[in-house]
């Protein structure tokens, strides 16, 4: 658990650990900097609890990639679960993971779904990213999905601790620490399991870094999804054509960061006949602009990647593509 002037919720996080059905645990918790009363409350939960300790990073803040890795350096379980300051856990959570985990030894992670609170601070986006993600069960959903954002909410997951450390831990990129962490690990082979009960609840207010900081913004994803996205193709997709459904914003953005990395589009595809026939960006990436049935004879010369912003629109490509008899994660990836 790393924190930083966490005082307002850290005993309500620190209760739903105590409640936990599985004894044998220990939090390692990590205080980056805080100048309210989260140290004395440390504090005190160390000396009422020996399965508690309390690291420093220094005297200022350094951040959540070392104060992570810190904790990961001197973790003495097995698996290491991630728990937020402002974040609660059903009892069952750590023995419903820890299980998981140690029923399939190939996995990499383990999450749960997750209930974001209070329902009046969700709002609507929040609530069908966790509706989304909540729906991906299995590993092979989990994967595919991997492009679109992350699949997995950080504070959700348990880890094997090995497997952590040989992946490296953290990263510090300009962009989310946890989704790098969860691609480099496809990247690795490794998958990820969603046990289907609900055991996280996730807060929602005004101070949490998601909001505010500029590694968790739109560009830092969008950086962060042409790189790995970039280094998939190349690896999975080799001289196959790289197509993209969707000459808006999105897949525009898409396709720019794509070319920026390496891997350039062959062109885009889309709907709007006022589109067809005209081309996207300028030299060098000027691409040109065709329907989508063009694509339908070039199955397994292609790669298709769907980017759109619209609602709905993702499902609309997916079910087009499989009525061709495309398969996700073959002929055509979600990338937004």
């Amino acid at each position: 658990m790393p924190v930083r002037d966490g005082a307002a919720f850290l005993p309500e996080a620190l209760e739903s650990l105590y409640a936990q059905d599985e004894i044998a645990w220990e939090l390692v918790v990590v205080d980056d900097g805080s100048t309210d009363a989260t140290a004395s409350i440390l504090a005190r939960a160390s000396r009422a609890d020996r399965r508690i300790r309390t690291l420093c990073t220094h005297a200022g803040e350094r951040g959540i990639v070392p104060a992570l890795n810190l904790a990961l350096e001197t973790a003495r379980g097995t698996y290491c679960a991630r728990l937020d300051c402002d974040d609660l856990m059903h009892p069952t959570r750590l023995r419903s993971q820890g299980d998981a985990l140690a029923g399939d030894p190939s996995l990499f992670a383990v999450t749960c779904r997750v209930e974001g609170f209070p329902t009046d601070a969700l709002g609507a986006g929040m609530a069908r990213y966790l509706a989304w993600q909540n729906a991906l069960l299995d590993p092979h959903s989990i994967a595919v999905s991997r492009f679109i954002e992350s699949p997995v909410l950080h504070p959700s997951v348990m880890l094997g601790t090995k497997r952590l450390r040989a992946l490296g831990g953290w990263r510090d990129h300009d962009w989310p620490e946890d989704w790098d962490l969860f691609l480099r690990a496809f990247e690795a082979g490794y998958s990820i399991l969603r046990v289907p009960e609900t055991l996280y609840r996730w807060r929602q207010h005004p101070g949490q870094a998601t909001r505010h900081q500029a590694r968790y913004d739109e560009k830092a994803f969008a950086r962060a999804r042409a790189h790995y996205l970039a280094r998939h193709l190349k690896d999975c997709f080799a001289g196959r054509e790289i197509w993209i459904l969707g000459a808006g914003p999105v897949g525009k953005r898409l396709g720019a960061g794509l070319a920026g990395c390496g891997a350039q589009p062959a062109g885009f595809a889309d709907l709007d006949a006022k589109k067809i026939g005209t081309t996207v960006g300028r030299r060098p990436n000027a691409w040109p602009v065709t329907d989508y049935e063009s694509l339908r004879p070039k199955q397994g010369g292609v790669v298709a990647l769907a980017a759109v912003g619209s609602l709905g629109a993702r499902d609309m490509i997916r079910e087009r593509l499989e009525g061709w008899g495309w398969r996700e994660g073959e002929d055509y990836l979600a990338a937004a």
